[in-house]
């Protein structure tokens, strides 16, 4: 199945950047992809909208993935 083949099914996860505040306390950001569980089973295929900024404290990108939710 193709990448544009993927985008046309709903996704199985939502990702969201991972915010870690001033005070060391961490939020969910804002949706920036979608993700698909590849076809071979093992792993995700992700599509991001959007690179979020490393932590200022850590220096790495963080991204936290849950299911959509069902209206």
């Amino acid at each position: 199945m193709s990448d544009l083949e993927k985008t046309k099914k709903t996704p199985a996860l939502n990702v969201f950047a991972k915010i870690t505040a001033l005070d060391g306390t961490t939020h969910i950001g804002a949706k920036i992809g979608v993700a698909w569980a590849h076809n071979d089973g093992v792993g995700f295929n992700i599509i991001l909208d959007a690179q979020p900024l490393a932590s200022q404290f850590t220096g790495q990108v963080e991204m936290i993935a849950f299911p959509p939710k069902k209206t």
